[in-house]
């Protein structure tokens, strides 16, 4: 099987080559990396120019006429390419050098699956954990958790998403069937989107095995705040805060369900799911707080009005 490489740049000279290294060094090679440059104003396209030429069989790269930002800078790059798998990749991470050669190993494997996401470990010198930290337990997702039909699903769903891009490979025929992207909102953005159809489709692979590293620094588009304060020993219990957000998703779980075709059958899930996150709450709370915190959920707050 062939692979591609979707790789967007934007102002990223600082880490560009170490990405770029870690992804020609693997064991089975890559057959393209296309990149997609979003109007960077560094020293970005200098470097990828050396590797075009040290690699021109290889390394395409595609200078935006004007800024796609993030989403449809990658959406473009995922058009490009040409391989069997497609495989998403930040301008500031590493790979292990087995990724290309396991993925593809599972795709040849299980023709049934669309969609490839792998375990990775945060690295970065603006970590504050001494500790080797996984992104999963992060996100305190174990996959062991999840192995009925549809949980993965529910999950995403529910509570937001749990697989970076940088983690993802893709079936080109999948892939290309759901491009143009339908872009829902701004939360939906390119990876989301194909893990929810993915899902829905019960063709995502969970891979346990960690093959990248996913870089910590203050410049990177999502999460550094919470991954660079993450403390590993710290017991999270919802707050009266979380609760609210939980039934304050219901529309937009909907409206996801509505606009990319899922199973209908997730909004009552939803429903049984805020039920069940709001007894949890209260379960948590000394006896007569829980009295009080009833009769202010329902006719104070009026919370159930969210699910209506």
């Amino acid at each position: 099987m062939t692979s591609s490489v979707a790789l967007c740049t934007y102002n990223g000279e600082t880490y560009i080559a170490e990405q770029l290294d870690s992804i020609l060094s693997q064991t089975s090679p890559v057959s393209e990396v296309i990149i997609c440059d979003d109007g960077s104003t560094d020293g970005t396209l200098e470097v990828l120019s050396r590797y075009v030429k040290q690699y021109p069989e290889i390394i395409k790269v595609y200078q935006n006429p004007e800024n796609l930002g993030y989403v449809g800078n990658f959406e473009k790059a995922m058009s490009l390419c040409s391989g069997d798998i497609v495989l998403l990749c930040d301008q500031d991470d590493r790979w292990y050098n087995n990724k290309i050669k396991a993925v593809t190993e599972i795709f040849k494997n299980h023709k049934n699956i669309n969609v490839i996401c792998h375990n990775i470990r945060l690295f970065g010198e603006f970590l504050k954990s001494s500790e080797a930290i996984v992104y999963w337990q992060m996100e305190s997702f174990d996959p062991e958790n999840f192995t009925k039909p549809g949980d993965i699903l529910k999950r995403l769903l529910y509570q937001g998403n749990v697989f970076p891009g940088m983690s993802m490979a893709i079936r080109n025929v999948f892939l290309k069937t759901h491009l143009p992207l339908k872009r829902v909102n701004s939360v939906i953005i390119h990876d989301y989107e194909l893990l929810l159809l993915a899902a829905d489709q019960s063709s995502l692979w969970v891979e346990k095995n960690i093959l990248g590293e996913y870089r910590i620094h203050p410049k990177q588009n999502i999460g550094y705040k919470a991954f660079s304060e993450f403390n590993a020993s710290e017991v999270k219990t919802i707050s009266r805060e979380d609760l609210f957000k939980v039934f304050q998703r219901y529309p937009f779980v909907k409206k996801v369900v509505s606009e990319l075709n899922l199973n209908i059958n997730l909004n009552a899930g939803y429903v049984e799911y805020c039920h069940h996150t709001y007894k949890d709450y209260l379960k948590k709370l000394p006896l007569p707080d829980r009295l009080v915190n009833q009769i202010k959920m329902k006719y104070y707050f009026h919370i159930f009005d969210y699910l209506k």
